[in-house]
């Protein structure tokens, strides 16, 4: 976007002076400036001029530091650089909590706000996020960093909120890394599921189907998501659709992150005080349909777009995978019709109608959980049900069946799967010790 002017090249200081010295940190500030000609820093200029002033042999966690401290986002070095931390949050400008294994930890105070908050405004300048301001005092949005380790491609979700809707500034950074996500196995070993329940949804996703993953907040939904996606993408082209990256099927440069054949696609929300042409999660469907894709998937369900994704499960593209918020899977079908109900060309449409479409569209639900089991935190699918393709009797409700429920702490097979083309016998799961009369409805 921007042209890249020359840098000369500094040769390493032989009296390798320290990096983090204040004369060497402005040295390169003074270079980044030069590099940039005003426009905001991006992790890719801090890090070429950490490499140029510091030299090609200095270690990959140095220059990764060094990237960090001319963003001026030093101080969350550290917590940025534990792959256990999961959530950083920061209150009132300056108090300092992370998320890891299950729990929200004091992490002490930053010692510089204003060159942190600065440093943050800036890296959402770059990354196009409209940061907070006297018309809209809160912004949302991704971006990532693609430095050395420990860093490495690491993709940050922040919210953040000014006065006057909190006392002072807030934030919270959701932090992630794609390229290490936990594939099949490591799912398998850590208890997430058993390699049965993961045949049985992977054969969902192979016959074209659609799933649903809940689950409250933290609980997994995503890694089980994006571990389907990426083995869906062996099969199909897919074309993913969200407000922000979340699911992150995409390829971060690296050979062993190549997701496949598939397009991920952002939302563009009108902005107050821009003059720009939005994109809805409806108007990104339209354009996908045109590029010839096996399976359409819209992200997170969390208002009118859960809608769509039954409209586009019902034209014929699948597979689907698809993540909502709820706790239990006898709310997912209420959670569901609440945010169908939120669409425009949906509000009028009785709740028979949206019944039969969720239960032609839906094939399976998955249930995930996220608690302490033996003093340890720990995630889970607790249930896995599949939904019949109709509405039976007077009931405004698909029916679901629990075809998967988790006992003494382990997922086992329920009732055997009976819905049409992803029948026990037609997956080739007819050998499993399947039971009967498990329903929710």
């Amino acid at each position: 976007m921007f042209p890249e002017p020359h840098v000369e090249m500094i040769e390493p200081s032989p009296s390798k002076a320290d990096p983090f010295s204040p004369s060497v940190l402005e040295e390169m500030r003074a270079l980044l400036a030069r590099l940039t000609e005003g426009r905001p820093a991006r992790a890719v200029d801090a890090l070429r001029v950490a490499q140029e002033r510091l030299g090609p042999s200095t270690a990959p966690s140095v220059l990764s530091r060094a990237a960090l401290e001319l963003l001026d986002w030093g101080e969350l070095f550290d917590l940025l650089a534990d792959s256990t931390v999961e959530d950083v949050a920061i209150q009132h400008r300056r108090y300092v909590y992370a998320f890891r294994h299950g729990r929200w930890c004091r992490e002490g105070e930053i010692r510089d706000p204003h060159r942190l908050w600065g440093g943050i405004r800036r890296v959402c300048e770059a990354s196009g996020i409209r940061t907070p301001n006297d018309i809209k005092p809160a912004a949302e949005g991704s971006f990532a960093f693609d430095l050395p380790d420990p860093i490495g491609f690491l993709t940050v979700r922040i919210s953040w909120s000014e006065p006057p809707l909190v006392p002072s500034s807030c934030l919270t950074l959701r932090l992630a890394r794609p390229g290490r996500a936990p594939g099949l196995p490591q799912l398998i070993a850590s208890g997430v599921l058993p390699a049965e329940a993961w045949d049985y949804l992977a054969g969902v996703i192979a016959r074209r189907g659609t799933l649903i993953i809940a689950g409250p907040t933290g609980c997994g939904k995503t890694t089980l998501a994006r571990a389907l996606l990426r083995e869906a993408a062996r099969q199909f082209r897919m074309v993913i659709i969200e407000d922000s990256y979340e699911l992150m099927v995409f390829w971060d440069g690296r050979p062993e992150s190549d997701p496949g054949n598939i397009v991920h696609k952002l939302t563009r929300p009108r902005l107050p005080g821009e003059d720009i042409v939005p994109f809805s999660a409806f108007d990104l469907i339209v354009m996908a349909l045109r590029e010839r894709p096996d399976g359409i998937v819209v992200g997170e369900a969390r208002g009118p777009e859960a809608f769509e994704i039954l409209r586009a499960a019902n034209t014929g593209h699948g597979p689907q995978v698809t993540t909502l918020h709820t706790d239990s899977v006898e709310r997912v079908w209420s959670r569901y019709l609440q945010m169908a109900q939120s669409h425009p060309e949906a509000r009028d449409l009785p709740s028979r109608t949206l019944a039969m479409m969720f239960a032609e569209a839906v094939t399976a639900v998955v249930v995930m959980a996220y608690r302490e089991e033996g003093g340890v935190a720990r995630r889970f699918v607790e249930t896995i049900a599949e939904v019949m393709p109709e509405v039976e009797g007077d009931s405004d409700r698909p029916m679901l069946r629990i075809i998967f429920t988790r006992e003494n702490g382990r997922l086992v097979p329920a009732s055997r799967p009976i819905r049409p083309g992803f029948s026990a016998e037609e997956m080739g799961l007819a050998a499993l010790p399947w039971r009967g009369g498990l329903h929710v409805w």
